[in-house]
């Protein structure tokens, strides 16, 4: 009788359709292949009873459970109280195929559950699509905030009155059926953690060079743009500050880490994140340095060395990717880590190390000595007002006097002697005079 192979797989009974289902599956996703109901695992002929609708349901069972769904081809020998059931499916154009919520492939006798890097490899491959462009279960366009819409359109330099339907049509967020995809929820939902798990920057300053002391933390959440905001402001305020002697009457503030380099990597860890990973994203600073954690390994044909020369680009988010490509916060694909190692060593600093471990990709910068024409000032320690000002402004460009009273509820008093302390902190400049003063963020000079 019939012996079990890649293609091939004997179940003694009907009763064994799940095991069959996930075989089926293992089969679409690899070469296809055959379940043969009435066979017992030595190959003896035992034979299966067939009632009126048992076909039916069979049928049903499988397509009811495989994703995409499988339609598989059934053939009966002999006769209905001893018959042979043959279940045959071909190889699927998309793959992995699912079986009860998980990817399998076939391998030998046995099906196998892929690994996430298997699975995302495959579906690439065959639809072409990243993770960020899968249907987000449940997220409707109600559920979209406007605020975090116009923030894009304002970075992207677009009207902020242009449409909500306008920007998920331009940015390709709606599914052909309808439906708005992952990239949807993670930029633009109104509480992204509605729809996802785990997704946010957690940051961190330590006593030390061990992650256990903590100095400052914070996590920081809402959409993609919101997480990148805080980290970069959080790591602001947790690093030094360089005043640098020009001879001019003004000061010349220079970060203790460029801005572009450190700003490129946390940006790198939200794009490039691996989101079906329930793991956060990470900034930690040390005495010594400073690293960003990304959940998520190395595409499968790049490696370490070839990130400190010229290579390819992997977006392994490609809607997300253009969208912050759009935002004027990355610059082209595949140069990031060049742009790194550049910042690093025009600062005079030792090149940013990169490193793959457990599932994790970690960009590690190493404090940088200090220079006999600068003077170190200690990181800025700021109340959760001067944060949310300070967020304000990243967003919106500017914040004014009566902007700030209305943000939180104060008198025009209050309000001019807080962001006169921002402006005399250096965290804030001011321009214009009267009614026309406005509070920008200064001139990077990293």
């Amino acid at each position: 009788m019939n012996a079990e192979y890649e293609n091939s797989e004997n179940k003694s009974s009907l009763s064994e359709w799940k095991d069959a289902t996930i075989s089926l599956a293992a089969f679409a996703t690899t070469k296809g292949g055959t379940v043969h109901f009435g066979i017992g695992p030595d190959g003896k002929r035992l034979g299966v009873m067939l009632g009126k609708n048992t076909l039916e349901n069979l049928a049903n069972d499988i397509r009811r459970n495989t994703d995409p769904p499988l339609f598989p081809s059934i053939q009966v020998e002999g006769e209905e109280h001893s018959a042979l059931v043959h279940v045959s499916i071909e190889e699927s154009p998309i793959k992995p195929v699912w079986a009860f919520g998980k990817p399998y492939k076939r391998v030998g006798r046995t099906s196998q559950s892929l690994s996430r890097e298997e699975t995302q490899r495959l579906v690439e491959m065959t639809t072409g699509r990243t993770w960020d462009a899968l249907p987000c279960v449940g997220l409707r366009e109600e559920h979209l905030s406007r605020e975090a819409i116009e923030d894009f359109l304002r970075r992207a330099e677009q009207d902020p009155a242009t449409p909500t339907e306008t920007v998920i049509e331009n940015l390709r967020l709606r599914l052909p059926d309808g439906s708005l995809c992952n990239a949807a929820g993670l930029l633009f939902a109104k509480r992204p953690s509605l729809h996802f798990t785990g997704v946010a920057v957690r940051c961190g300053r330590f006593r030390g060079d061990s992650p256990i002391d903590f100095l400052d933390e914070r996590t920081a959440e809402g959409t993609l743009f919101q997480q990148l905001d805080e980290a970069l402001q959080f790591v602001g305020r947790n690093t030094r500050q360089a005043i640098r002697i020009t001879g001019r009457p003004e000061r010349e503030t220079v970060p203790e880490y460029p801005d572009t380099a450190i700003r490129e990597a946390i940006t790198n860890a939200i794009c490039h994140r691996d989101y079906a990973d329930t793991g956060q994203a990470q900034v930690r600073i040390f005495e010594s340095g400073l690293e960003v954690w990304n959940p998520g390994r190395l595409p499968y044909d790049l490696t370490i060395e070839a990130l400190y020369a010229t290579h390819h680009s992997h977006p392994r988010n490609r809607i997300i990717a253009d969208i912050f490509y759009r935002a004027r916060l990355i610059e082209h694909w595949g140069t990031g880590t060049l742009r790194m190692v550049q910042c690093c060593l025009e600062r005079g600093m030792e090149r940013p190390e990169f490193r793959a471990e457990m599932g994790v990709f970690i960009v590690r910068f190493t404090s940088p000595p200090i220079s006999e024409d600068k003077t170190m000032t200690a990181p800025v320690v700021l109340t959760e007002r001067q944060e949310r000002t300070l967020m304000y402004v990243r967003a919106n460009g500017s914040i004014t006097s009566g902007q700030y009273q209305n943000l939180f509820g104060l008198k025009e008093r209050q309000a001019r002697k807080d962001l006169s302390a921002l402006v005399s902190q250096g965290l804030l400049r001011v321009e214009g005079r009267g009614a026309a003063t406005r509070y920008r963020m200064p001139e990077s000079a990293g």
